[in-house]
């Protein structure tokens, strides 16, 4: 019995492999990586995109759906959460998050490319959301392991923005799809 407890013990304290990045960190087999999930939903998108009639002239409202980009974000940000060093886990994923929000707005055409089409004043709502500051710190007055998640989740959201934008500039008939395995790369 006391080598169990003892064995136990050590088992507890020794812990698993401290993981450095996302990619290491551990997962449910169930749950996709952002690399999956992202070009999965993308994929979607596109089939969804070029099966509407009058594509690039109307477009019914309920195309637009980002929240896919926020829920493969959520998985990420959970696979670090059980990681062993979940804190620099989620930093990576941040500034990873924030290379894919600048790749993303590096692509994005001028609002003025959309003057006088149907969408037009829509994009230039989401492009300025997109490349606008934010009005303030999201995270404060959290504890320090909820300002890293939380910069994380924001991280996640201006993203999120960017694609939108991307989408409104795809829905529009004024972008082509995009290579979203290698927008969706975190490391």
């Amino acid at each position: 019995m006391a080598l169990r407890v003892l064995l136990g013990l050590l088992a507890l304290f020794a812990g698993p492999v401290q993981a450095q990045s996302w990619a290491e960190a551990p997962r449910a087999v169930h749950v996709p990586r952002f690399e999956q999930c992202l070009p999965e939903q993308m994929d979607a998108f596109e089939a969804r995109l070029l099966g509407l009639p009058g594509y690039g002239v109307t477009v019914p409202m309920d195309a637009f759906n980002v929240h896919w980009v926020q829920h493969c974000g959520y998985l990420a940000m959970g696979i670090c959460e059980v990681a062993a060093n979940s804190l620099q886990c989620q930093r990576r994923l941040r500034a990873a998050f924030d290379e894919r929000a600048a790749a993303m707005r590096e692509v994005l055409p001028e609002p003025e490319a959309l003057q006088g089409l149907p969408l037009g004043p829509l994009y230039g709502n989401v492009w300025a959301v997109a490349h606008g500051i934010n009005a303030g710190d999201d995270c404060a007055g959290e504890t320090y392991r909820r300002q890293i998640w939380c910069a994380s989740f924001q991280s996640v959201l201006k993203f999120e923005e960017a694609v939108w934008a991307w989408q409104v500039a795809r829905l529009s008939g004024v972008m082509g799809p995009l290579d979203w395995d290698e927008m969706s790369e975190l490391e």
